[in-house]
């Protein structure tokens, strides 16, 4: 049985939740670890038997989580692990230099490790000023490109194979859909701590604009202000998306992927990230808002039309090409 490791480090929940939703599909034919320093793997971890459906469980997936550290105590920790730990196969999530450039050090001594980057969009300025292109086509065997298409910066090169946008359940594993006579508006607060206090304002307007309906927030913690009768804290948030007649959130990848492959119109902020572009995605796959009032008036739209009488929709999931894609990178000479 091949060992995987998985570098998904990044802030928030982006990079983690797809290097589990990779792993646990691949777990049953493989060890995969996932190194991780996001602030919510500890938490996430002790959720995990949420997403063990599978007869053969979870017991090959482990989190590597890094400690909360300086810069260079990360960089340096990032190094040892990738440099002298055994695995056959090194996946590599959006950063192709790491996210601190801690990689470009190891990789010229680590020519016999197949690497895969996973190839999230990426800003094209960062990608220039620091020559990652050069880099990434040099050192990856494989690009993966789940789901954003052709006009992502290195999804024209050579070893670059596109599937579709990976997420955490296939249609058929998540739960049925349960029937309210009311229609439910989810807003996903799963940006930045900084961001809670928008949302927490922006929930106090929504459940006061309207009363009669399901008004729920999906958070880590309550964002201030939102009352705390309409928070929910579950992970993974496709369990609950999937309960949702219209959903309001950031324009980051796995919200705007899972609603779209459930079919739930998503209106979205594009918050402005260092590396990441909400604002390019958002106005390709969700309705792209700037204000409270403009979220607000476009869900009182979406509320005049009729609701969907089949809530739940067959939709495919790109992980399982993926993981064959992978299987061939390091099993082939």
């Amino acid at each position: 049985m091949a060992t995987w490791l998985i570098y998904a480090l990044g802030g928030g929940w982006g990079h983690l939740n797809r290097a589990i939703a990779l792993g646990r599909q691949a777990a049953p034919q493989h060890h995969v670890r996932i190194l991780t320093n996001s602030p919510y793997a500890p938490w996430v971890e002790t959720q995990l038997h949420r997403i063990d459906l599978s007869a053969s469980g979870l017991q090959n997936l482990s989190l590597q989580i890094l400690p909360v550290a300086s810069a260079a105590e990360t960089r340096h920790q990032v190094q040892a692990i990738v440099q002298n730990q055994n695995y056959d196969c090194l996946i590599v999530d959006t950063f192709p230099r790491g996210l601190g450039g801690e990689l470009v050090d190891c990789f010229p001594q680590m020519s016999t490790v197949p690497k895969v980057l996973i190839h999230r969009d990426i800003d094209p300025a960062y990608v220039k000023a620091k020559q990652v292109g050069r880099f990434a086509e040099h050192y990856y065997k494989t690009i993966l490109v789940p789901g954003e298409g052709d006009t992502l910066p290195f999804a024209n090169f050579p070893q670059a194979v596109q599937t579709l946008p990976w997420l955490m359940f296939n249609s058929q594993e998540l739960p049925s859909v349960i029937p309210k006579g009311q229609p439910t508006i989810l807003v996903v607060a799963a940006g930045h701590l900084p961001e809670m206090a928008f949302w927490g304002q922006f929930m106090m307007a929504l459940s006061t604009t309207f009363p009669n309906v399901n008004c729920r927030c999906l958070a880590y913690t309550c964002p201030p202000q939102c009352p705390p009768n309409l928070w929910i804290q579950v992970w993974p948030g496709m369990l609950i998306l999937n309960q949702a007649d219209v959903v309001i959130g950031g324009a980051g990848y796995n919200t705007v992927f899972e609603c779209q492959a459930l079919g739930k119109p998503l209106i979205a902020f594009a918050w402005p990230r260092q590396y990441d572009r909400q604002q390019y995605r958002g106005q390709r796959w969700a309705k792209l808002v700037k204000t409270s009032q403009e979220a607000i008036d476009a869900v009182q739209a979406l509320l005049q039309s009729p609701r969907n009488p089949n809530p739940i929709q067959p939709y495919r999931n790109g992980i399982g090409d993926a993981i064959a894609i992978i299987d061939k990178t390091y099993s082939a000479p």
